[in-house]
């Protein structure tokens, strides 16, 4: 009997698609083209939209030579947004953000943040220089303090590193030099001290909550 309604089960699914598409599209009526592509639950693209998890809509506008590009779920939603510099959508370029659902079950914090109405938020954000992670990376928590601060040269890990909770105190800091950890990191709120050469560690402090609190008390304010 399930067989009878699957194909107005497609048609209906299909008419859904249609419309946000018509939707989206109308936010790229500045653009000289403008295509679609769909991507299967392993984000590959797919030519069968009935197999799609996700869709992008991207277009160039006249004069630019970058393809603005956005992706969605297929509620409509945006889950990421950033450009291409071919339209094979293969080499990113410039400015990404990436987008996603709140978890009110995650905290107490953020089941009142459902509450009050917002339900998704930035999770990641940074740029991409002819298809690679350049400068600076920012993860975000729902609250929309930053979560983490890292930063690469032509996608590898290069430069400072530090993490933070959810009240915005450092937890976690040091320095990356080609991807490997290298000098001093402290951790677990400067509790404990690591020192790195080439990746590999050569020496371990642990301090208590007192040590910790007095060293910072004599510390020179800057």
């Amino acid at each position: 009997m399930l067989e009878l309604f699957k194909p107005r089960l497609v048609f209906l699914w299909m008419k859904k698609i249609a419309i946000l598409l018509l939707f989206v599209l109308c936010s790229f009526s500045n653009y000289a083209q403008v295509k679609t592509v769909f991507f299967d639950v392993e984000e590959k693209v797919t030519s069968d939209s009935t197999k799609a998890k996700t869709y992008a809509i991207y277009g160039q506008v006249t004069g630019d030579s970058l393809w603005v590009f956005k992706k969605y779920d297929l509620g409509g939603y945006l889950l990421v947004s950033g450009a291409f510099k071919d339209e094979s959508l293969q080499i990113a370029q410039g400015k990404f953000v990436y987008y996603d659902w709140i978890d009110p079950n995650d905290s107490f914090e953020n089941l009142e943040t459902v509450t009050k109405g917002k339900d998704r938020f930035v999770v990641l954000s940074g740029a991409f220089e002819n298809g690679l992670r350049q400068g600076q990376w920012l993860s975000y928590y729902e609250s929309g303090e930053v979560r983490n601060v890292l930063f690469y040269d032509k996608n590898v890990f290069h430069g400072e590193y530090r993490s933070f909770d959810r009240h915005g105190d450092l937890q976690e800091s040091g320095q990356f030099l080609n991807n490997k950890k290298e000098g001093e990191w402290l951790l677990k709120g400067g509790l404990e001290v690591i020192q790195y050469k080439n990746d590999q560690v050569t020496a371990v402090v642990k301090k208590t909550r007192r040590e910790l609190k007095k060293e910072l008390e004599n510390k020179p304010k800057l």
